[in-house]
């Protein structure tokens, strides 16, 4: 006798619950594992961190005995969740690919990769460019009667803040990207509406980043010229449909 037709919904629905707890379950699991060696990787980081990208002579402090503790704490916290991107994304692409047509599959592969690689590469431009560039501005007003004196805890929020946004401006290419890819926005709209984008970039930049002028526009170049470049790309790009056949884009 074969079961009602509401009672396989429900089954369907429990059975991507329990898909959706699992995954939930591995990344939590991976992180926590993960963290434990972070603990062990944090300090041997910060050293790395000051002999290579901040300008030389420069110091840190900390003002209560717990400062380095949680300090070392917020880092480890932040390694952990670096080092288990990748296996998280696998979680992530394992619980979705079963629901992924072909074509779509060939699609998403790509731009997970693309969009990991974009974040390594926003962080590694924020570590060694912007961070620098930041201490320098800082240091320009210390004088005879006024010298930096730099808690640790404040420069590694200062630093995770950096790398954070380094990491989710460069994600601009493949939001972008997708945007174009499901119709939502057209190359023409692009071209269109680059002055609001450009705001918004600066808007954006200026939220994430500490308050003075370098590291916002350190920042909003980078976006901005993969905007530009996007629509020069997209211009001539070829989007697949569910079906597998290939739609250019309207310019």
């Amino acid at each position: 006798m074969a079961e009602p037709e509401g009672l396989e919904v429900q089954s369907g629905v429990m059975e991507h619950i329990d898909a959706l707890r699992l995954m939930l379950l591995k990344i939590v699991v991976t992180y926590v594992v993960i963290c434990i060696p972070s603990w062990f990787l944090a300090t041997p980081l910060l050293d790395y961190l000051l002999k290579h990208a901040v300008p030389g002579g420069f110091t840190i402090h900390y003002f209560t005995l717990l400062e380095p503790f949680f300090a070392m704490i917020k880092l480890t916290l932040t390694l952990g969740a670096i080092i288990s991107l990748p296996l998280t994304l696998f979680y992530i692409w394992q619980f979705v690919a079963p629901a992924l047509l072909d074509s779509e599959k060939k699609f998403i592969r790509p731009l997970l990769a693309s969009s990991f690689l974009l974040a390594c590469t926003g962080a590694a431009a924020a570590y060694f460019f912007l961070l620098p560039c930041v201490i320098a501005f800082s240091q320009s007003f210390s004088g005879p009667n006024m010298d930096a004196v730099i808690g640790l805890e404040s420069f590694i929020s200062m630093l995770l803040i950096l790398v954070i946004a380094g990491a989710l401006l460069f994600q601009f290419p493949v939001i972008l990207f997708t945007l174009l890819t499901l119709g939502v926005i057209s190359v023409d709209s692009m071209r269109r509406r680059r002055p609001a984008v450009i705001i918004g970039i600066l808007i954006l930049a200026g939220f994430l980043t500490p308050p003075d002028v370098v590291s916002q526009i350190a920042l909003a170049l980078p976006a901005w010229l993969f905007y530009e470049l996007s629509i020069l790309i997209f211009s001539h790009y070829k989007k697949p449909d569910r079906s597998g056949a290939e739609v250019k884009p309207e310019a």
